[in-house]
Formats: structure tokens, C-alpha cells, sequence
């Protein structure tokens, strides 16, 4: 992953308001205090993209020390995603059978 990979990662995660935010924005717009509703969404925002570049430029710094170290490592990194794909499917189907069974 580069520098720009990281960089991008962050700007469009932190551009995309969350849910929360959109609630604080609504809130102060009820309030009639735009302003403030728009000042606390970007600052949010600014936030979350400086926490998620930051996360990732560690992570990626991460990946490369150990990979250097652990020549294996690289490969259970290829194999990851179908690992977690794996456990999501199974956890999704625990929660399809545990909704099920609890339907009257």
C-alpha cells in the first residue's frame, strides 16, 4: 500500500459523514444553528480522516517491518480475506438460524 493509497483512504472516509454526525447536523439545524451543526460535521469529519490515515499508515508500516522479519507472514496475509469472509458467513448464518428460531 503507498502513501497516496493511505492518504486517499482517509479523505474519502472522513468526507463521508457517519450516521452520528448527520444526527448532531439535523439537531442543530432544529435549533436553527446551522452553523454550528455544519462546524461540528467538519470537524468530525476532519477528525475521523486524520484517526483512519493514521491507522493506516501504521498499519501498512506494520506489514512491511514484519514481512522483513517473517518471511511467512506474507503468506497468511494472502490468505486472510478468506478467512474473515469465511467467519462472516458463519456468523452471519448463526444470526439468520438464532432469528429464526426465535420467530413465534
Amino acid at each position: 500500500m503507498t502513501n497516496w493509497q493511505i492518504a486517499l483512504f482517509g479523505l474519502t472516509g472522513g468526507l463521508i459523514p457517519c450516521p452520528a454526525a448527520i444526527t448532531v447536523l439535523l439537531l442543530c439545524l432544529q435549533l436553527k444553528e446551522f452553523t454550528l451543526g455544519a462546524v461540528l460535521v467538519l470537524c468530525f469529519s476532519i477528525g475521523l480522516a486524520i484517526t483512519l490515515v493514521t491507522v493506516g499508515a501504521v498499519a501498512a508500516l506494520s506489514v512491511r517491518h514484519v514481512s522483513e522479519r517473517a518471511p511467512w507472514f506474507s503468506a497468511i496475509a494472502r490468505r486472510a480475506p478468506y478467512l474473515s469472509s469465511v467467519l462472516i458467513i458463519a456468523v452471519g448464518i448463526y444470526v439468520g438460524i438464532h432469528g429464526w428460531l426465535g420467530l413465534p
